[in-house]
């Protein structure tokens, strides 16, 4: 939503900056044909010196009309160069300012990223930045098997980036999303949210878009476990069963 906001705010600041420019310019013009009788000149005078461009022979010109008027006319010539000057110098820290707001805002590293992981080929897909998340991108960088993680949230996603790991602020229930991170061309994808009706709408929408890709979630309940196969998940785990059952293991070893 703010990203959104800092663009309407950089549009309307843009869009009145350039009728501010125009309304600048063409009562410069005016004023200035009004001594001159010259439109041209006073249109190439006008312009370059508001765009701060090389306007010698136009300056040498005004001046030889402005020192031939009375003191009045030399006074209103003046405060038409200074207007023009002024002007451009508090517009242009206008643009920039709305510049400066823009790119704070646009999460440009997020458009990189989906860009980035449009081009990833037999890739593994994340979706849902946990505990089980981490520990699967770590076995799998050893592996050098390339991966994008899918997490909507915008602390979680400051985190990766700052940690350098390919990742999606979006919702990984939306198809667009999913074909964001190379649905088609993925190996598989992985959904590790702490919610199970994520994760098995998730792998629904995920098996549509690319019926051969391997799905894979974790789930707290046992029920939805057991039926979640005929939805096209292929493995599902429930990491807290897994866990008592290597304890049950170790203490029968003991």
């Amino acid at each position: 939503m703010r990203d959104t906001e800092s663009r309407e705010d950089t549009f309307n600041v843009m869009t009145t900056t350039a009728a501010i420019i125009i309304i600048i310019i063409a009562v410069s013009i005016t004023v200035l044909y009004k001594f001159t009788n010259d439109l041209y000149l006073d249109s190439y005078f006008a312009l370059s010196s508001f765009f701060d461009a090389q306007n010698i022979v136009a300056a040498s010109s005004i001046a030889q009309i402005a020192f031939g008027l009375n003191t009045s006319g030399f006074a209103s010539i003046f405060a038409i160069v200074m207007l023009d000057n002024l002007s451009r110098i508090l517009i242009t820290s206008f643009i920039l300012a709305a510049v400066m707001d823009f790119l704070t805002y646009a999460n440009v590293e997020g458009y990189i990223n989906e860009v980035r992981s449009k081009m990833l080929r037999n890739h593994v897909i994340i979706c849902g930045y946990s505990s089980i998340a981490d520990s699967l991108i770590r076995n799998l960088a050893k592996r050098k098997i390339r991966y994008v993680v899918i997490e909507p949230d915008k602390i979680r996603e400051r985190e990766l980036n700052d940690r350098k790991i390919l990742n999606i602020a979006q919702d990984f229930t939306d198809g667009d999303t999913l074909r964001l991170a190379g649905i088609g061309k993925a190996r598989a994808i992985v959904f590790t949210s702490q919610k199970d009706v994520d994760n098995v709408l998730g792998a629904i929408v995920a098996k549509k878009l690319n019926p051969k890709i391997k799905v894979m979630s974790r789930l707290k309940d046992d029920i939805v476990r057991r039926s979640v196969y005929s939805a096209g998940i292929d493995l599902a785990i429930i990491p807290e069963y897994l866990a008592g059952l290597e304890i049950g293991n170790y203490l029968h070893k003991m």
